[in-house]
């Protein structure tokens, strides 16, 4: 069913605000700055602990007020959690599922996956590699139940390695233990990533295909070192410029995906709207991805997609979102362009003004 309740209080522009919403394609309209995309980043925060717009704290609560708090209702089959985040300027968040404390927003995760496609979106193809290791990870925390764990074990392995490359004089021994340790769990972590990519390709495409109609469109994955290369031989043998440096320069931590169409870099040779079909199609397949693994709904957030595209592209769009097994919130300003976007084939439409949020039949 996926996000069935969300209640806001106090959170960006949104002073109470409550929404039951339909488990397929849910739209809403309103001005600009009326509050459409906070009741997005709420929803997202449900599902994260954390902002797709920000990375401060203190700007999602309300100007004037002490705190915010999000609540919700997830329905999975026959079970409903109810999940509430609080916020204040002072303590950190408290996170509670079902009225018990959580310390793990992966809690949060799993219970909601959540993606957003927006404006910022093609960012993943235009920023720096790490946004498109953070896609991967993301993928793989849904597919792969013990990835978290392996995730945190090679993080804690790098830095270790890294705080001896700093000594002035590393112990070799230690240096030569966590070198072997990071080998390893680097290794397995791109066995996964590796995998992973191979069961994207196909969706990828078909996405690709359906929205843009683009050809010649190949997807690759870099593990950050050489791909006949044995790690530990290449720490062994690159110590030296480590400790020049200060940190490991190869390892699952430089891993990177990269789209050519033609042979030629997509960022060079697409415009900015390709670019967004593109993205908006890696971000789609890997909803569906997450679907066919256990079943799981993706909860997408659309933001202002009459303004992303052109008419053709917002309604392929549009149609495809409304014949995935998916829920779907999406924004717009103008209510006639935002229907036409999926052909009327919506189950909830919601006015957002100044704030407020009503329900329209």
């Amino acid at each position: 069913m996926g996000l069935t309740r969300l209640d806001v209080s106090h959170f960006r522009n949104l002073n109470r605000a409550t929404l039951a919403l339909a488990p397929g394609v849910n739209l809403l309209y309103g001005a600009n700055g009326s509050g459409k995309t906070s009741l997005l980043e709420a929803a997202h925060f449900l599902g994260s602990a954390r902002s797709f717009r920000t990375t401060s704290p203190d700007s999602l609560i309300q100007r004037g007020e002490a705190q915010c708090l999000v609540r919700g209702e997830v329905s999975s089959g026959s079970s409903v959690s109810r999940i509430g985040i609080q916020r204040d300027r002072v303590t950190e968040r408290e996170i509670r599922i079902n009225g018990e404390p959580c310390y793990k927003t992966s809690e949060l995760a799993r219970l909601l996956p959540t993606l957003v496609l927006g404006p910022e979106s093609v960012d993943l193809l235009l920023g720096p590699p790490a946004l498109r290791r953070r896609f991967l990870n993301w993928g793989l925390f849904h597919v792969k139940h013990d990835f978290n764990q392996l995730w945190d074990q090679a993080n804690r392995c790098l830095r270790q390695r890294n705080q001896v490359l700093r000594h002035e004089t590393p112990r070799s021994q230690e240096l030569k233990s966590w070198s072997v340790q990071l080998a390893a769990l680097s290794q397995q972590l791109d066995q996964y990533r590796s995998e992973y990519f191979e069961s994207f390709q196909v969706p990828f495409q078909q996405v690709v295909q359906e929205i843009s109609g683009m050809a010649e469109i190949r997807l690759d994955y870099y593990r950050g070192w050489e791909r006949e290369g044995d790690l530990l031989e290449i720490y062994e043998k690159e110590v030296e410029s480590d400790q020049k440096r200060g940190f490991t320069q190869k390892g699952f931590q430089r891993a990177d995906v990269r789209i050519t169409i033609s042979g030629q870099p997509a960022v060079k040779v697409c415009s900015r709207g390709e670019l967004k079909a593109l993205v908006w199609s890696l971000i789609l397949a890997q909803g569906n991805l997450t679907r066919n693994s256990d079943d799981k709904k993706t909860l997408f957030l659309v933001d202002d997609l009459g303004s992303e595209f052109d008419r053709d592209h917002r309604q392929r769009l549009g149609n495809y979102l409304a014949d995935q097994n998916h829920q779907v919130l999406i924004t717009g300003v103008d209510r006639a362009a935002l229907t036409d976007c999926c052909d009327d084939r919506f189950e909830t439409m919601f006015h957002v003004k100044h704030g407020e949020v009503e329900v329209e039949q």
